[in-house]
């Protein structure tokens, strides 16, 4: 089923997804077919397991077949393990080209010519990407000319003497949209959110007109799509920069802005901003914790042993006792961010900015900040043995709010709270038809062993310190 014309080689040992492509020309009259000994068949391509689809597919066009396109979604084709996905392309180039061994065949002839099963997946997924919706479009990148629109908007709103020279659709979706558009004057970006993170958007602009200095600028904002195009960030990635001065200047700008949105919390949190804070968190132990006993108990592996509910029990009441702990600490609460990691961290001269918002909340802000440690001992191990200094650089801001006796202290707990926030942080865990699926419950309950490795560290460190 694979010509070398289209097929993308990664190491052997590698897992690859692969997926069955259809390209459409811009008008979509005709979509790119592969010739084989009975005619046409679509072509197959393969990718990273894991990784973006529409990046590495876009970007394997584009390396393979000189061919700019756009995803436009992703669709189901059949329940086996032989290109069970199709991937939607709209081609970007005014006259498309056929590589060797392809050619562009109207849609009419394709239907006529192919299979039945991947007649159909073009018959549906051509009938999706030409449809009219009027009214509200809860999928709005799923049809095709939408990026024609996008690009004349973008012109509008890139900076004063720049032109557009190119694009590289980074990931995308129906709804979801990240688009790096490259200009005569530097890189600028275009993210759309639909839902279930159609928060991000007002998030984004209330941390833009707030805290400009940490954000990346917002040059627009496009409500039909629900997205935004902002100014490229300068500096490097923390999570490729590797070096401790990177993790320093990190920690320190990290507090500096949960610093400065102290007195902001109360409209973060209108802004779609999470509400972690400590007392809500009480609020979620029991039921949290009656939903694990439940899910320990479905648990059909023997291996790791289900926690039992004597024990989760007990968890329950060191978690409990843990915030009540940090209560009496009377930190201030602050913007957090659960996902914080070393990928949404540019490091540039000067200055920190802090990307991707999704997972905005406002908490105690040492639970942010246990997540990044989190990520410098797991990924970073060479520099894990800094961590007390990177610890510190973080402690010294926040040393004019709370003694320093009352940080060092308060970080006792934060690594078994901010596991449980983590856990408690989206509605997962709440949500019945996402809990039918074998990994959700099976990763809520790996998130709880944790927690309880968490807490018995904590008394290991510490003795007896729960009521």
């Amino acid at each position: 089923m694979i010509t070398h014309a289209v097929t993308v080689s990664f190491n052997e040992a590698a897992e690859t997804d692969r997926y069955r492509l259809i390209v459409f020309n811009r008008g979509g009259t005709a979509v790119i077919l592969e010739h084989c000994a009975s005619g046409y068949r679509l072509p197959v391509i393969e990718i990273p397991k894991f990784s973006r689809a529409a990046g590495a597919i876009c970007e394997a066009l584009r390396n393979r077949w000189r061919m700019p396109a756009i995803l436009l979604f992703s669709t189901m084709v059949e329940n086996t393990p032989e290109a069970a996905w199709a991937a939607i392309l709209e081609c970007q180039a005014d006259t498309p080209r056929a590589d060797e061994g392809m050619t562009w065949v109207p849609i009419r002839e394709a239907r006529a010519t192919l299979g039945d099963r991947e007649a159909s997946a073009l018959e549906a997924s051509h009938a999706k990407c030409t449809s009219v919706v009027t009214g509200e479009d809860g999928e709005p990148f799923s049809r095709l000319g939408w990026f024609d629109g996008l690009k004349d908007w973008v012109r509008t709103m890139q900076p004063s003497g720049a032109e557009l020279k190119g694009f590289e659709q980074m990931n995308g979706s129906e709804s979801f949209s990240l688009i790096r558009f490259d200009t005569t004057r530097g890189s600028i970006w275009f993210k759309a959110v639909g839902a279930p993170n159609s928060h991000e958007l007002p998030i984004t602009m209330k941390l833009a007109r707030l805290f400009p200095t940490y954000v990346p600028r917002v040059l627009g904002e496009h409500p039909k799509y629900q997205g935004w195009l902002m100014e490229g960030a300068c500096g490097a990635v923390l999570s490729e920069l590797g070096t401790v001065s990177g993790w320093n200047r990190a920690a320190g700008a990290l507090a500096e802005l949960q610093i400065e949105s102290i007195d902001h919390t109360p409209e973060l949190r209108e802004s779609g901003c999470r509400d972690l804070r400590l007392g809500n968190l009480f609020g979620l132990v029991d039921p949290f914790l009656d939903l694990m006993t439940e899910l320990m108990l479905k648990q059909t592996r023997v291996s790791p042993a289900r926690l039992t509910r004597s024990e989760l029990l007990e968890l329950g009441v060191e978690v409990k006792d843990a915030l009540t702990y940090l209560s009496a600490l009377e930190f201030p609460d602050a913007l957090g961010h659960s996902d914080s990691n070393p990928g949404n961290i540019i490091v540039g001269a000067g200055k920190c900015t802090f990307l991707d918002w999704a997972e905005a909340c406002v908490g105690h802000p040492l639970m942010t900040f246990e997540y990044l440690l989190s990520h410098l001992r797991k990924d970073f191990e060479p520099l894990s043995q800094f961590e007390s200094a990177i610890r510190s650089t973080y402690s010294r801001r926040w040393e004019a709010f709370v003694p320093a006796q009352e940080i060092a202290e308060a970080f006792r707990f934060t690594p078994l709270i901010a596991v449980f926030a983590y856990a408690c942080s989206g509605e997962t865990w709440r949500n019945q038809e996402r809990l039918r699926l074998p990994q959700v419950p099976a990763y809520l309950r790996s998130l709880t062993r944790r927690m309880k490795h968490e807490a018995d560290l904590l008394r290991k460190r510490t003795g007896t310190w729960s009521n």
